[in-house]
């Protein structure tokens, strides 16, 4: 999957080093979840990268920066475990690559995939009340707050409370 600036390449071994990275960087997780331990996330990262296709349940990807070949992130969506129909979606991109519009830009080619090529009706997205630019980002992407789950996420030893985004094929 392409757009102007990137690109989105289902994930692969190679992958494993940025993985690793962006799911320990306490930057990143402040708003996601507690630091994960390597073995973790090796199990977490095979999982993703060896589903057979007959099995598929979720779909994941790295996303490059096209003009420099920089890989900046990961993006990918999980059917929900009550609907298959549906999928949550989840991105995470390196500090580096904040505020250039890349998630935006990421988060309108898996939608569109999850529409188009998975036929999915719904996506959702799950993100902390006080995560303000991840909220914001959803909301530029078309995606409307449906709820809010209170004391949903442990992080940190702290509940937070979490909103749930869904935007609907044909919106």
């Amino acid at each position: 999957m392409n757009s102007d600036r990137l690109q989105l390449k289902p994930l692969e071994q190679s992958d494993w080093a940025l993985f690793k990275e962006l799911n320990q960087c306490p930057i990143l997780m402040k708003y996601v979840d507690d630091p994960r331990s390597e073995s973790l996330l090796e199990t977490i990262f095979e999982r993703r990268i060896c589903a057979k296709m007959s099995e598929k349940k979720s779909w994941d990807f790295s996303i490059t920066e096209k003009s420099t070949g920089e890989k900046v992130g990961n993006i990918g969506i999980a059917l929900t475990e009550n609907n298959s129909e549906e999928a949550e979606a989840g991105c995470m991109l390196k500090a580096s690559a904040h505020g250039k519009g890349y998630a935006s830009e990421a988060l309108r080619l898996i939608v569109n995939y999850a529409f188009e090529t998975v036929n999915l009706n719904k996506v959702i997205a799950i993100c902390a009340t006080s995560n303000i630019a991840s909220w914001k980002l959803l909301e530029k992407t078309g995606f409307h707050r449906e709820s809010m789950l209170p004391k949903n996420t442990s992080i940190g030893g702290q509940l937070v409370d979490d909103y749930v985004y869904v935007i609907f094929n044909k919106e």
